[in-house]
């Protein structure tokens, strides 16, 4: 089937079109658009059509690094994935062939000589997509991350946590007097976002990386105040004399998705186990605001004692030049020392 591609200015009701579909995300929402005007990037938005008849949407970016390229998503900002976003099912084989026609409307006709995608629809448990790929003769990498499934009941989901590394843990927290927090009023935000980032550097200096902060504090403000109210989830754990100790942000949309946008407690309080309490009661509210899936993104050990389920993601790379093709992790630390380097002027 042959795609055709066409740039349209954000409106509301576009927004609010892709929001309704099944393939939708928090990052494909006006309120994550926004979050990421607010970092300086322009979404690059695209109608895609089959015979002049809309069939969905594709959201990423562009950006200027000495050649011009798009991504989706947008790195260092936390958005875990975006790509298409269309009106009815398609398949994977259909999903890769629309790509492979986008790359060369891009590289004809908007001068692009890159374009990187990570497109959350693409993932299998099993890498069954790796054949699609291989078939098409697209070049991509794996990109491993944990999910938690939340929709068995709140019982099942406490039953599926690992005893010794999470429940224990769990209830070691309560005992020791620790509660968690919501953030419910739009005037507590510059506050938890000040402590938050307080307690991310902490990890930093902990894990002693020399790399850049995962997010800094303006990110998080700019991203609680365009989420605010119904789109994320803002959490502390205060000791009983109300002391914030670990604090979390998980980004999401009701009965959709959410994702693990961040995370980080105190070293001086970890032995009373902060952050299992704060991952569980983030996972009953999810839970009970319909959520589906829980992205943890990234496969770091400790994520397994949430019972998660381990997935493929494939990032797509298309170049106009074969040498930019294994280029990606140089581009990705280029782009974020630009990014560091314009945030901090």
């Amino acid at each position: 089937m042959i795609y055709t591609f066409h740039s349209v200015k954000s409106s509301p009701a576009i927004w609010e079109t892709m929001m309704a579909k099944h393939d939708s995300s928090v990052f494909f929402t006006r309120q994550w658009d926004d979050y990421l005007h607010r970092m300086g990037i322009h979404t690059l938005l695209m109608e895609v059509r089959s015979n002049e008849e809309l069939v969905g949407y594709f959201v990423g970016s562009r950006r200027w690094l000495g050649i011009s390229w798009v991504t989706a998503p947008s790195m260092g900002t936390g958005t875990y994935a975006q790509g298409l976003c269309m009106l009815q099912e398609t398949t994977q084989a259909e999903r890769i062939s629309i790509y492979q026609q986008l790359s060369q409307h891009l590289f004809k006709s908007h001068k692009a000589s890159y374009l990187q995608i990570c497109d959350y629809q693409l993932r299998n448990t099993d890498d069954a997509c790796s054949p699609l790929l291989d078939k098409a003769s697209v070049h991509y990498n794996k990109r491993l991350t944990y999910s938690i499934n939340l929709r068995p009941s709140e019982e099942e989901l406490w039953q599926s946590l690992h005893y010794k590394s999470c429940k224990y843990c769990i209830n070691k927290a309560r005992k020791e007097g620790l509660s968690v927090r919501r953030v419910e009023q739009e005037e507590e935000i510059a506050g938890f976002a000040l402590r938050h980032s307080q307690h991310l550097k902490d990890m930093m200096r902990r894990k002693h990386s020399k790399g850049l902060p995962c997010q800094r504090h303006k990110n998080i403000l700019a991203l609680c105040r365009s989420l605010f109210p119904h789109q994320v989830l803002m959490l502390e754990v205060v000791t009983p004399d109300g002391l914030s100790i670990a604090s979390g942000i998980f980004a999401y949309t009701p009965n959709g998705t959410a994702t693990y946008f961040t995370a980080a407690s105190l070293e001086d309080h970890m032995h009373l186990c902060p952050n299992e309490l704060m991952v569980w009661e983030a996972m009953r509210f999810l839970h009970n605001e319909g959520v589906g899936d829980l992205i943890l993104g990234g496969v770091a050990h400790y994520k397994k004692k949430y019972a998660p389920m381990l997935a493929f993601v494939p990032v797509l790379i298309f170049s106009r030049y074969g040498l930019l093709l294994n280029m990606r992790k140089n581009i990705k630390q280029l782009y974020q020392r630009l990014m560091y380097r314009g945030k901090n002027k």
